[in-house]
Protein backbone atom coordinates (compact mmCIF):
# COMPACT_ATOMS: atom_id res chain seq x y z
CA UNK A 1 0.00 0.00 0.00
CA UNK A 2 0.97 3.22 -0.83
CA UNK A 3 1.65 6.09 1.68
CA UNK A 4 -1.71 8.32 2.72
CA UNK A 5 -1.97 11.89 1.32
CA UNK A 6 -3.65 14.25 3.86
CA UNK A 7 -7.02 14.01 1.95
CA UNK A 8 -6.57 10.18 1.75
CA UNK A 9 -6.51 10.06 -2.09
CA UNK A 10 -3.62 7.81 -1.99
CA UNK A 11 -5.10 5.04 -0.75
CA UNK A 12 -8.03 5.72 -2.51
CA UNK A 13 -6.26 5.14 -5.63
CA UNK A 14 -4.41 2.13 -4.51
CA UNK A 15 -7.96 0.63 -3.60
CA UNK A 16 -8.98 1.52 -7.06
CA UNK A 17 -5.46 -0.15 -8.77
CA UNK A 18 -6.43 -3.18 -6.67
CA UNK A 19 -10.33 -3.72 -7.47
CA UNK A 20 -8.76 -3.30 -11.33
CA UNK A 21 -6.38 -5.74 -11.18
CA UNK A 22 -8.71 -8.23 -9.26
CA UNK A 23 -11.79 -7.38 -12.00
CA UNK A 24 -8.98 -7.94 -14.93
CA UNK A 25 -8.00 -11.26 -13.35
CA UNK A 26 -11.13 -12.87 -12.54
CA UNK A 27 -12.34 -11.71 -16.31
CA UNK A 28 -9.80 -13.15 -18.57
CA UNK A 29 -10.70 -15.01 -21.25
CA UNK A 30 -14.42 -14.31 -20.34
CA UNK A 31 -16.62 -13.03 -23.02
CA UNK A 32 -18.80 -10.02 -22.13
CA UNK A 33 -21.18 -7.69 -23.48
CA UNK A 34 -22.01 -3.62 -21.84
CA UNK A 35 -25.46 -1.88 -21.97
CA UNK A 36 -25.45 1.19 -20.76
CA UNK A 37 -27.67 4.46 -21.34
CA UNK A 38 -24.79 6.51 -20.55
CA UNK A 39 -21.78 6.21 -22.78
CA UNK A 40 -19.47 6.83 -19.67
CA UNK A 41 -20.56 4.05 -17.95
CA UNK A 42 -19.89 2.02 -20.85
CA UNK A 43 -15.95 3.62 -21.26
CA UNK A 44 -15.40 3.24 -17.55
CA UNK A 45 -16.06 -0.36 -17.08
CA UNK A 46 -14.05 -1.31 -20.55
CA UNK A 47 -11.43 1.07 -19.10
CA UNK A 48 -11.64 -1.03 -16.02
CA UNK A 49 -11.49 -4.43 -17.14
CA UNK A 50 -9.51 -3.74 -19.66
CA UNK A 51 -8.74 -6.13 -22.86
CA UNK A 52 -7.66 -8.98 -21.12
CA UNK A 53 -11.39 -10.10 -21.98
CA UNK A 54 -13.48 -10.80 -25.25
CA UNK A 55 -15.72 -7.72 -25.58
CA UNK A 56 -19.02 -8.91 -27.83
CA UNK A 57 -19.83 -5.23 -27.83
CA UNK A 58 -21.84 -2.54 -26.02
CA UNK A 59 -25.46 -1.11 -26.73
CA UNK A 60 -26.89 2.10 -25.33
CA UNK A 61 -30.57 0.53 -25.95
CA UNK A 62 -32.77 -2.93 -25.12
CA UNK A 63 -33.22 -3.19 -28.92
CA UNK A 64 -29.99 -2.40 -30.16
CA UNK A 65 -28.61 -5.36 -27.24
CA UNK A 66 -31.04 -7.79 -28.10
CA UNK A 67 -29.65 -7.24 -31.72
CA UNK A 68 -26.34 -7.82 -30.98
CA UNK A 69 -27.24 -11.08 -28.63
CA UNK A 70 -29.10 -12.65 -31.37
CA UNK A 71 -25.93 -12.93 -33.02
CA UNK A 72 -23.36 -13.06 -29.90
CA UNK A 73 -23.67 -15.04 -26.66
CA UNK A 74 -21.27 -13.66 -24.23
CA UNK A 75 -20.81 -15.37 -20.64
CA UNK A 76 -21.81 -12.37 -18.76
CA UNK A 77 -23.62 -9.13 -19.63
CA UNK A 78 -22.86 -6.06 -17.67
CA UNK A 79 -26.56 -3.76 -17.73
CA UNK A 80 -27.65 -0.99 -16.26
CA UNK A 81 -30.76 0.43 -15.94
CA UNK A 82 -32.19 3.07 -17.36
CA UNK A 83 -31.44 2.72 -20.71
CA UNK A 84 -30.96 5.51 -22.96
CA UNK A 85 -34.50 3.26 -25.31
CA UNK A 86 -36.29 0.89 -23.16
CA UNK A 87 -35.95 -0.94 -19.94
CA UNK A 88 -32.15 -2.42 -18.34
CA UNK A 89 -34.70 -4.94 -16.26
CA UNK A 90 -36.54 -6.18 -19.47
CA UNK A 91 -33.64 -6.53 -21.23
CA UNK A 92 -32.48 -8.77 -18.75
CA UNK A 93 -35.72 -10.58 -18.70
CA UNK A 94 -35.34 -11.23 -22.39
CA UNK A 95 -31.75 -12.00 -22.37
CA UNK A 96 -32.29 -14.83 -20.01
CA UNK A 97 -34.95 -16.16 -22.38
CA UNK A 98 -32.71 -15.80 -25.39
CA UNK A 99 -29.46 -17.35 -23.67
CA UNK A 100 -30.52 -19.02 -20.25
CA UNK A 101 -27.42 -19.91 -19.28
CA UNK A 102 -26.21 -16.18 -19.80
CA UNK A 103 -25.30 -14.01 -16.56
CA UNK A 104 -26.23 -10.78 -16.15
CA UNK A 105 -25.00 -8.00 -13.39
CA UNK A 106 -27.12 -4.88 -13.02
CA UNK A 107 -26.22 -1.36 -11.99
CA UNK A 108 -29.13 0.44 -10.91
CA UNK A 109 -29.35 4.16 -10.97
CA UNK A 110 -31.83 4.75 -8.50
CA UNK A 111 -31.49 2.91 -5.23
CA UNK A 112 -35.15 1.91 -4.59
CA UNK A 113 -37.02 -1.09 -3.11
CA UNK A 114 -39.41 -1.43 -5.78
CA UNK A 115 -36.28 -1.23 -8.14
CA UNK A 116 -34.64 -3.69 -6.40
CA UNK A 117 -37.65 -6.14 -6.16
CA UNK A 118 -38.06 -5.89 -10.01
CA UNK A 119 -34.47 -6.87 -10.41
CA UNK A 120 -34.74 -9.84 -8.28
CA UNK A 121 -37.84 -10.86 -11.02
CA UNK A 122 -36.14 -10.54 -13.66
CA UNK A 123 -33.66 -13.00 -12.33
CA UNK A 124 -30.66 -10.69 -12.28
CA UNK A 125 -27.37 -12.60 -10.90
CA UNK A 126 -26.31 -9.77 -9.25
CA UNK A 127 -27.52 -6.44 -8.51
CA UNK A 128 -25.59 -3.45 -7.38
CA UNK A 129 -25.50 0.93 -7.54
CA UNK A 130 -24.03 2.10 -10.60
CA UNK A 131 -21.98 4.30 -8.12
CA UNK A 132 -19.74 1.20 -6.96
CA UNK A 133 -18.58 0.25 -10.84
CA UNK A 134 -15.11 0.18 -10.62
CA UNK A 135 -14.27 -0.45 -7.16
CA UNK A 136 -14.71 -3.09 -3.97
CA UNK A 137 -18.28 -3.97 -5.31
CA UNK A 138 -17.82 -4.89 -8.63
CA UNK A 139 -15.20 -7.21 -7.43
CA UNK A 140 -17.35 -8.78 -5.12
CA UNK A 141 -20.23 -8.99 -7.72
CA UNK A 142 -18.13 -10.65 -10.70
CA UNK A 143 -16.73 -13.11 -7.92
CA UNK A 144 -20.15 -14.15 -7.26
CA UNK A 145 -21.85 -14.25 -10.36
CA UNK A 146 -19.58 -15.97 -12.68
CA UNK A 147 -19.13 -18.55 -10.07
CA UNK A 148 -22.94 -19.38 -10.55
CA UNK A 149 -23.79 -17.17 -7.40
CA UNK A 150 -26.02 -14.20 -6.45
CA UNK A 151 -25.16 -10.88 -5.24
CA UNK A 152 -26.93 -8.13 -3.78
CA UNK A 153 -24.77 -4.61 -2.71
CA UNK A 154 -24.76 -4.03 1.01
CA UNK A 155 -26.26 -1.17 0.73
CA UNK A 156 -28.96 -2.45 -1.36
CA UNK A 157 -30.07 -5.63 0.76
CA UNK A 158 -30.00 -2.98 3.68
CA UNK A 159 -32.63 -0.74 1.92
CA UNK A 160 -34.60 -3.80 0.84
CA UNK A 161 -34.68 -5.09 4.57
CA UNK A 162 -35.62 -2.00 5.85
CA UNK A 163 -38.56 -1.73 3.34
CA UNK A 164 -39.68 -5.60 4.19
CA UNK A 165 -39.77 -5.10 7.70
CA UNK A 166 -43.43 -3.06 7.22
CA UNK A 167 -44.42 -5.86 4.58
CA UNK A 168 -48.11 -6.89 5.03
CA UNK A 169 -48.95 -10.74 5.41
CA UNK A 170 -47.18 -13.41 3.73
CA UNK A 171 -48.57 -14.12 0.48
CA UNK A 172 -46.03 -16.45 -0.96
CA UNK A 173 -46.25 -19.70 -3.29
CA UNK A 174 -46.76 -22.62 -1.02
CA UNK A 175 -43.87 -22.98 0.81
CA UNK A 176 -44.49 -25.51 3.40
CA UNK A 177 -43.63 -24.50 7.14
CA UNK A 178 -40.03 -26.30 7.19
CA UNK A 179 -39.22 -25.08 3.96
CA UNK A 180 -39.96 -21.73 5.53
CA UNK A 181 -38.02 -22.66 8.92
CA UNK A 182 -34.86 -23.38 6.48
CA UNK A 183 -35.08 -20.28 4.54
CA UNK A 184 -35.52 -18.52 7.99
CA UNK A 185 -32.06 -19.39 8.91
CA UNK A 186 -30.69 -18.86 5.38
CA UNK A 187 -31.22 -15.54 5.87
CA UNK A 188 -29.84 -15.19 9.12
CA UNK A 189 -26.40 -16.57 7.49
CA UNK A 190 -26.98 -20.45 8.63
CA UNK A 191 -25.29 -22.74 6.39
CA UNK A 192 -26.57 -25.85 5.72
CA UNK A 193 -24.64 -28.23 8.00
CA UNK A 194 -25.69 -25.62 10.43
CA UNK A 195 -29.30 -25.85 9.77
CA UNK A 196 -29.56 -29.29 9.80
CA UNK A 197 -28.41 -29.63 13.67
CA UNK A 198 -30.17 -26.30 14.40
CA UNK A 199 -33.45 -27.97 13.22
CA UNK A 200 -32.65 -32.02 13.55
CA UNK A 201 -32.30 -32.83 10.22
CA UNK A 202 -29.85 -34.77 8.10
CA UNK A 203 -28.03 -32.27 5.54
CA UNK A 204 -28.99 -33.76 2.19
CA UNK A 205 -32.96 -32.85 4.08
CA UNK A 206 -31.87 -29.68 4.60
CA UNK A 207 -30.84 -29.65 0.57
CA UNK A 208 -33.63 -31.38 0.02
CA UNK A 209 -35.68 -28.56 1.55
CA UNK A 210 -33.89 -25.35 -0.18
CA UNK A 211 -34.14 -27.19 -3.52
CA UNK A 212 -37.79 -27.29 -3.12
CA UNK A 213 -37.96 -23.80 -1.86
CA UNK A 214 -35.97 -22.56 -4.88
CA UNK A 215 -38.28 -24.05 -7.40
CA UNK A 216 -41.54 -22.56 -5.61
CA UNK A 217 -40.09 -18.68 -5.55
CA UNK A 218 -38.48 -19.35 -8.73
CA UNK A 219 -34.93 -18.65 -7.72
CA UNK A 220 -31.30 -19.76 -8.58
CA UNK A 221 -29.75 -20.12 -5.51
CA UNK A 222 -29.97 -19.63 -1.90
CA UNK A 223 -28.91 -15.99 -1.41
CA UNK A 224 -31.97 -15.07 -4.13
CA UNK A 225 -34.49 -17.28 -2.46
CA UNK A 226 -34.00 -15.28 0.63
CA UNK A 227 -34.17 -12.49 -0.78
CA UNK A 228 -37.29 -13.02 -2.03
CA UNK A 229 -38.71 -14.75 0.46
CA UNK A 230 -38.49 -11.93 2.86
CA UNK A 231 -39.32 -9.49 -0.14
CA UNK A 232 -42.87 -11.58 -0.14
CA UNK A 233 -43.42 -11.28 3.65
CA UNK A 234 -42.40 -15.36 3.70
CA UNK A 235 -39.89 -14.53 6.65
CA UNK A 236 -38.26 -11.74 9.02
CA UNK A 237 -35.00 -10.22 7.97
CA UNK A 238 -33.62 -8.39 10.69
CA UNK A 239 -30.08 -6.00 9.80
CA UNK A 240 -28.66 -7.03 13.13
CA UNK A 241 -28.84 -10.72 12.00
CA UNK A 242 -27.27 -10.54 8.12
CA UNK A 243 -24.15 -11.99 8.01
Amino acid sequence: MGSVDADGSAGFLDQAAQSRQEVMTLLQSRSLMVVSGRRLVISLLTGVIGDRCQWFGSATGEGEALELLSRRQPQLLFVTHPLRSGSGLELVRRAKALHPKLRCLLFLEEESPPLVRAALEAHCDGICSDQGVGFGHLVAATRAVLGGGFYMEPQLRDLLARACRSSLAPTGPGLSERELEVLELVVRGYQNPQIASRLHLSVETVRSHLKSAFQKLGATGRAQAAVMAVCQGLVSWHLDELP
